[in-house]
């Protein structure tokens, strides 16, 4: 359903609190990951630092040393040793246009790696043609940050233990490590990084009525599977 390359680069494990972290990106992921990172590597003699880009999204970091493929250790053998699975999710619409602004807005360059993911290998000139283009994509050659979430996150296959959500994020982050049995006192503190302007005042600025139509009609499975309204948010 996607490139197994996309599906390996989104999965981080602990073998330390054994768990695996499904990454859903522009839900938090990149907050999430850094604090993740530095639990794991809490009191090793690593000088790793979990603020640092590389170690938070690619191979350097202490959550990427496991290849979830074949023979082993798969998906459901770590399910199967009881490796607890968490992600986050977060409202379309919102993600859609912090993905937009974020990635484009903000960063239209020749060399944009998501913009080479586009439909036509370049960087839409406003959101309405992001929109436009990235609706009519298969999933499977989607970028992941504007890709389905209930693809993502393999929702109905993977069996979490939690699904946060972005819009309760202070809560959601202090739950998901609650639920993987992290006391309290050793939780990281809480950290807002990669942020973007997509906050729920300015989505009118953004979308009107066609273009909410379009986004639903297109994230259907995101609005129903994690009970999102059709309405934009006030």
């Amino acid at each position: 359903m996607i490139p197994l390359t996309d599906f390996l680069f989104g999965i981080y494990v602990s073998r330390r609190y054994r768990y695996v972290y499904i990454d859903n990106p522009k839900t938090g992921c990149t907050s999430l990951k850094s604090a993740m990172a530095e639990l794991e590597l809490r009191g090793s003699e690593s000088n790793l630092d979990p603020l640092n880009p590389e170690v938070i999204h690619y191979d350097s970091s202490p959550l990427k040393s496991f290849v979830p493929i074949f023979p082993n250790p798969t998906i459901s053998n770590l399910a199967a040793k009881g490796y607890r699975f968490v992600t986050f999710v977060r409202n379309p619409y919102q993600r859609l246009l912090s993905c937009y602004l974020n990635k484009f807005d903000s960063n239209a360059t020749t060399d944009n790696p998501q913009a080479r993911r586009m439909p036509n290998g370049a960087a839409p000139g406003n959101f309405a043609e992001f929109i436009d283009a990235v609706v009519h994509q298969a999933d499977y050659d989607m970028d992941p940050h504007w890709r389905s979430q209930t693809i993502n996150i393999q929702f109905g296959r993977i069996p979490y233990t939690h699904i946060g959500r972005f819009e309760n994020y202070a809560f959601d982050y202090k739950a998901t490590f609650e639920k993987l049995g992290i006391p309290d006192t050793d939780i990281p503190q809480l950290r807002h990084l990669n942020k973007t302007e997509a906050g729920r005042s300015k989505l009118n600025d953004f979308y009107d009525e066609k273009s909410q139509k379009t986004v639903y009609a297109r994230y259907r499975d995101d609005f129903l599977n994690f009970g999102y309204p059709y309405e934009l948010p006030d």
